[in-house]
């Protein structure tokens, strides 16, 4: 049996056309926006197929019960408690609720220019990723808080804007979930390496100090620091000390020698370059600027 009539306590609402165009068009929310948003509470009987997909980006949160989903040609996949399912644009796909313990699910369509990049940054397994309990209310609450925005007021730009920018909340709390326990182990190494960094920020440290404190070859801590961060364990660790370089640069009258003697640097020049390397200007042009 199959579903097509709502659900006691449901939460639907769908952008007509023109605000659609108008998200489409406005600088200020053309990057990111939903075209529509929901909540099915008890969704027995809950089914879609789409043999062609939409043209959103779709993410269906369940947070109770459970049910199926089936994207492309691979075999149908239980969606359990705090699993969220992403399906991207023009994919075919059909999902419903259990027979037997039908899910309650938020769900958002999503579309703009950055859509696709903060998609690409999900966990993904098999279309899934799974929520942390920790997190979950928290996606709740910004389901919630974006539907009552756009509800109250979906002609109203502020409104719009304000319901977009929980949005990318939402992605951003997705994104940070981890994919398996291996990814999170790899998260920790860099974790662990960074903490010994700012230790050491008055002194020195080399890529073998740095493996051997988390118990891995430097080739393999190599590859999982740039894996996890994008840039080298060497080009962080400078970074972190340019950040205190801009501390006390600000807070203190210190000369720049005495700075750089400070975060183990026995080369005021050197320091100076590296400090416009990450800061593009010297360290007394940056003492000058104005702030806050």
């Amino acid at each position: 049996m199959r579903k097509r009539d709502g659900f006691e306590a449901e939460k639907i609402l769908v952008l007509p056309g023109p605000l659609l165009r108008e998200c489409a068009e406005n600088p200020l929310t053309n990057k990111l926006y939903a075209t529509d948003i929901g909540f099915f509470p008890h969704a027995k009987y809950h089914y879609r197929e789409r043999s062609e997909g939409t043209d959103s980006y779709i993410l269906i949160f369940c947070v109770h019960g459970e049910g199926w989903a089936k994207a492309g040609e691979d075999d149908a996949k239980r969606i359990g408690k705090y699993d969220m399912l992403v399906l991207p644009p023009r994919m075919a796909h059909a999902y419903g609720a259990s027979d037997d313990d039908p899910w309650s699910i938020y769900w958002v369509h999503v579309r703009g220019e950055l859509a696709p990049h903060y998609f690409r940054l999900f966990p993904l397994s098999e279309y899934r990723v799974q929520i942390a309990a920790s997190d979950a209310l928290r996606l709740t609450e910004l389901f919630e808080r974006s539907y009552a925005l756009l509800a109250e007021r979906s002609y109203s730009l502020p409104h719009r804007i304000q319901a977009n920018l929980l949005l990318q909340q939402m992605l951003g709390i997705v994104a940070m979930q981890s994919i398996d326990a291996r990814e999170q182990a790899l998260g920790d190494y860099v974790e662990r390496a960074i903490h010994l960094m700012r230790e050491r920020l008055t002194g020195n440290l080399t890529i073998g100090q740095l493996a051997e404190a988390v118990n891995l070859s430097r080739s393999h801590f190599l590859a999982v620091f740039k894996r996890m961060t994008g840039i080298s364990p060497m080009r962080y660790f400078h970074q972190l000390k340019i950040q205190q370089a801009c501390t006390y640069l600000d807070l203190t009258d210190w000369p720049v020698k005495k700075i750089a003697g400070k975060l183990g640097y026995r080369d005021a020049l050197y320091f100076s370059r590296v400090f416009k390397k990450e800061m593009g200007c010297s360290p007394s042009h940056y003492r000058e600027r104005q702030k806050g």
